[in-house]
């Protein structure tokens, strides 16, 4: 009696265990789905000289110089290779890995321009196709620290600002191939001419297309459905490669313009793409980043 009582009690221990045992069994052998994002839709925050639906990762410090070069039609003032040049230095920073927010100033000529923008990256493409595409928004404000094209009044500091609302939709369709489009408002606070909307509609389009295991060929082009009236524009266009060393990536790309805050180049291009003598311009931009 004392021996059954024993292997009642025992019985009635173990079998608990055994069930969560078998239960933990089932478990690893169902098949698991889980949501790996696609990586590397497009190698650098930027595609070439707008903006990529890459984020940067949190705690993680971009350094960024983008300069243009070219030359003034039938000028003997030419100094080493190019009559004029302008740059931009900017800083952007991680704040998660889905937030980065960055601020820039460009120098030369015809910059002065002080910009800033706030990138959150909204949807990221997945493996198994729950999420077919990545969506990020971005949000730019830029403050002219003196004329640029004549466009904009300034009568006070509030005439010198302009807005960039863009929509980045971006998919990897292939371990080579990636294209964004990009929906895009601009609001500039004031215009010397009244021939000229305050608000402009535009979208662009980029590409990248993977040559080697470091190097790309990218592109992008930007369409303004209502162009500036007082003047005359072009859609701003790139054609340019990027290069891949460590932590450090080099953009080098052919453009129209000479712009690099996004309200500038898409509406105000004054320029066409081609070899014409002072309208083809050199970019050169490289970027480095650094984990805090």
């Amino acid at each position: 009696m004392k021996s059954n009582l024993i292997v009642f009690v025992l019985f009635f221990s173990i079998s608990p265990l055994l069930i969560a045992q078998s239960l933990l069994d089932t478990l690893d052998n169902e098949p698991q789905i889980l949501d790996n994002y696609t990586m590397s839709t497009f190698k650098a925050t930027r595609i070439s000289i707008g903006h990529s639906v890459e984020t940067r990762k949190k705690n993680t410090l971009e350094i960024s110089f983008m300069s243009r070069y070219w030359n003034i039609p039938n000028s003997n003032g030419r100094s080493f290779v190019a009559d004029k040049m302008s740059a931009r230095f900017g800083f952007d920073y991680g704040i998660s890995d889905r937030l980065t927010f960055g601020i820039g100033y460009g120098v030369g000529v015809p910059t002065g321009i002080l910009d800033s923008y706030l990138k959150y990256r909204l949807f990221r493409q997945t493996d198994n196709g729950n999420t077919p595409f990545s969506v990020t928004l971005l949000q730019t404000a830029s403050y002219r620290t003196r004329f640029i094209n004549g466009i904009e009044s300034r009568n006070d500091f509030g005439s010198k600002l302009a807005f960039t609302s863009q929509v980045l939709l971006a998919r990897k369709f292939s371990r080579n191939f990636s294209f964004q489009i990009a929906p895009t408002f601009i609001h500039r606070a004031s215009s010397r001419s009244p021939l000229d909307d305050l608000n402009h509609f535009a979208v662009g389009f980029g590409g990248r297309y993977k040559l080697g295991n470091h190097v790309s060929l990218v592109s992008e082009y930007y369409y303004v459905a209502n162009e500036l009236e007082s003047r005359e524009t072009f859609g701003a266009f790139s054609l340019g490669v990027n290069w891949e060393v460590s932590k450090l990536m080099l953009q080098f790309k052919m453009t129209n313009n000479p712009f690099f805050a996004e309200d500038t180049f898409i509406t105000q291009t004054a320029k066409n793409f081609n070899t014409n003598d002072g309208n083809f311009f050199f970019g050169f931009h490289a970027t480095y980043y650094i984990q805090l």
